[in-house]
């Protein structure tokens, strides 16, 4: 298990499930900062912002199915 520190706090590492995906996107839309969000789903703030920043890229695999028509 991997053990995160946030302040004094020691907290185990979660998962990040496309659950938790939607509920950023929820509070981000609701007008929450991503510290805010963070600190709400017991995550890092550089987790928020790297999930939220992840939407709409579609990486390679996205890319290469786009360009072969899959999608």
């Amino acid at each position: 298990m991997v053990i995160i520190y946030k302040g004094d706090e020691i907290m185990p590492r979660r998962k990040v499930t496309p659950e938790i995906i939607w509920e950023m996107e929820r509070l981000r839309m609701e007008g929450l900062s991503y510290g805010k969000i963070a600190n709400r789903l017991g995550l890092s703030t550089m987790t928020v912002y790297n999930h939220l920043q992840k939407k709409g890229r579609l990486g390679f695999i996205g890319k290469l199915k786009r360009k072969l028509s899959l999608r």
